[in-house]
């Protein structure tokens, strides 16, 4: 470098990308493949009208960013944080595929921000003063939650019949929701309830990063590549569901066999051993 170069910062750890490298050695010519599905399914010019393709249509591009950010920490051995990332991206896997199935609930899906916003304003003002935001948004946000308030109160006890404000914007709970978008609702496991060990403060979490070491415990400093590949590993699941909501809601050309490519190059990363791979078969 010479003296006049600026020097360049980089970020992550080449040798756990070597070590992934070797733990996966098909993932440099395979990953190719799928990011031309995702390239081919969000890099073009869609007309749409209806909410619910509009919906599927971003949410679904979200999806995709969420993906390359597990893949970049889980490249750098981050198996913690690609769990943690891992635990948004399966409720918004599952809420995409949910809503391109009941396109009729997008609505309240989008009506639910007014409640979102109204909850976040409480506290700021509460902390922050009553005059720390224009009246006119304050304004706006407890007209449009007035407006919205009844659809999503539930009942709090059928004795006395009264009723609260519900949580979140659908009347099922998340895992009610993700078994009954079906294939998706078989990683729950994997993409819910192991993953929230690490999104929320909780023992399990952190005694996953201990370990004993000369009768000590002790912190565990170095990467955590079997969890990073268990979180890869079901978010490149997640991410296929992503891409087959796409295709079936926009038929986009080419899709279907790129799709193909890309399941078969799951199996032979991450099942080799699948008995569809040795039947020369792709799931559907």
């Amino acid at each position: 470098m010479s003296d006049t170069q600026e020097p360049v910062l980089f970020f992550g750890y080449p040798e756990e990308g070597e070590k992934f490298q070797h733990r996966h050695p098909l993932w440099p010519e395979r990953f190719p493949n799928l990011a031309r599905a995702i390239d081919m399914t969000f890099t073009r010019v869609q007309s749409m009208s209806e909410p619910a393709d509009k919906f599927v249509y971003l949410h679904g591009r979200m999806c995709a960013e969420d993906f390359m950010e597990i893949l970049l920490v889980c490249g750098n051995g981050y198996g913690a944080a690609g769990m943690k990332l891992l635990r948004s991206m399966y409720e918004h896997a599952v809420t995409l595929r949910y809503l391109h199935q009941h396109p009729e609930e997008v609505g309240p899906f989008m009506n639910y921000h007014w409640v979102q916003q109204y909850k976040l304003m409480k506290p700021i003002l509460e902390t922050f003063g009553n005059d720390v935001l224009p009246q006119e948004t304050v304004a706006k946000v407890q007209r449009r939650y007035s407006e919205v308030k009844e659809d999503f109160m539930v009942t709090d006890c059928s004795r006395c019949e009264t009723k609260r404000l519900n949580h979140t914007w659908s009347k099922l709970d998340f895992v009610s929701m993700a078994k009954r978008t079906g294939a998706m609702g078989t990683l729950i496991v994997p993409g819910y309830f192991l993953p929230l060990r690490h999104a929320h403060s909780t023992f399990g979490g952190l005694s996953e990063r201990l370990e004993i070491a000369n009768d000590r415990m002790e912190f565990q400093g170095e990467t955590q590549p079997d969890m990073a590949d268990q979180a890869l590993a079901t978010a490149h699941n997640c991410i296929l569901d992503v891409l087959e909501v796409q295709k079936a809601r926009f038929a986009i050309d080419g899709l279907e066999e790129q799709l193909q490519i890309c399941l078969k190059d799951y199996l032979e990363i991450w099942v080799p051993d699948s008995k569809l791979l040795s039947q020369n078969e792709a799931p559907t």
